[in-house]
């Protein structure tokens, strides 16, 4: 990345001075290099009064391709605290100014601005007397080569934190980052994921074929690249002391070579299952591979992500010390930040 950001953590009192939750704006939104410039703005709720986040109705998911992920589109969050009259835009390198409009299908704010890497982009919200804004930079594409793949049939990962997996088979994966030098931040993702078919019968007789989705982000890794001693318990299936988000401190402008294990998705379904009414001609079954994506992330969305793996393995503890989520909104909360991609498919051998 080799970008100099300056920011900065505030605390904001989220309680009124009688007790009442103060009305207030979160922005959440990511700027991915390459792709659709996309903004959600939100009513901001305390923590245990905010709708629930859980829902997803299964009508408005869609199968991932090789370039976009699982689409979420509705859920009881972003129905009941979307904000839809407000007045949002985005400077782009202190000169164009674009003016987002609010999709009524996905619940936020879209224009026709694609961010490419090394823009600066300011992103501001009004309604009322209310006035938010927020900024990041899109790095540059990072660079990951994969080296060697290995499909074992013995597999050490099969319980871990709480997850079964009830596959011998994994893919060992030897990856090279070649880092620029810098200050860097990076996350990186390793999915395993197949596709497939299922014929359900209707009321008279009538045969609807549907496409399902199975997929499991959870990889496994013994280099110290991702070891973060602050995450002392497992958390979703995620051992102790492991994170996928790092910064270059190990490399500093030179290649770095690691090995991933990431177990293979069982057939069975057994997984997360998105179903499509899409028809089989329309999407041929995708065969079991893993996926490589390594992400240049933007100083702000690093930290962000760092606070919330903190957050999620100490809240349950009574003696940890609170965990402050990271934010860079001015006049409100949440984040924005900006990444980049460098992604590459594996195919077992069946």
């Amino acid at each position: 990345m080799g970008l100099a950001c300056i920011s900065c953590e505030r605390t904001i009192d989220f309680v009124g001075n009688e007790g009442e939750a103060e009305e207030g704006m979160c922005i959440s939104a990511v700027a991915f290099a390459g792709q659709s410039f996309v903004v959600f703005l939100n009513q901001a709720y305390p923590a245990g009064e905010a709708p629930s986040i859980r829902h997803i109705d299964p009508s408005s998911t869609t199968i991932m391709d090789d370039t976009d992920f699982a689409d979420y589109q509705r859920n009881d969050y972003m129905v009941q605290t979307a904000i839809s009259d407000a007045e949002v835009t985005a400077e782009v390198n202190g000169q164009q100014v674009y003016k987002l409009s609010f999709d009524t299908r996905s619940y936020a704010y879209m224009c026709n601005y694609v961010p490419q890497e090394g823009d600066h982009i300011t992103v501001m919200a009004r309604l009322g007397n209310q006035e938010l804004s927020a900024e990041t930079t899109v790095p540059p594409v990072p660079h990951i080569e994969v080296l060697k793949t290995e499909e074992l049939n013995d597999n050490p990962h099969r319980s871990v934190g709480g997850l079964e997996y009830n596959t011998d088979s994994i893919m060992r994966l030897t990856c090279r980052i070649s880092d620029s030098g810098g200050d860097h931040y990076y996350r990186l993702r390793v999915r395993s994921e197949r596709s497939g078919f299922i014929k359900s019968i209707h009321n008279q007789g009538s045969v609807k074929v549907e496409v399902y989705y199975l997929m499991q982000d959870i990889y496994f890794s013994s280099d110290e690249l991702f070891v973060d001693s602050r995450l002392t318990t497992n958390f979703g299936g995620w051992p102790a002391f492991f994170s996928d988000v790092f910064d270059n401190t190990l490399m500093k402008g030179s290649n770095y070579t690691f090995t991933v294990d990431s177990p293979k998705v069982p057939y069975n379904g057994k997984g997360l299952g998105l179903i499509t009414s899409n028809a089989k001609e329309e999407n041929p079954p995708l065969p079991p591979r893993v996926m490589v994506e390594l992400q240049a992330i933007s100083p702000e969305l690093y930290y962000y992500l760092k606070s919330m793996q903190l957050y999620r393995v100490t809240a349950s503890d009574a003696y940890a010390e609170p965990v402050q989520i990271y934010g860079n909104v001015e006049g409100g909360w949440g984040i924005f930040g900006a990444l980049s991609y460098d992604r590459h498919f594996v195919e077992y051998g069946e």
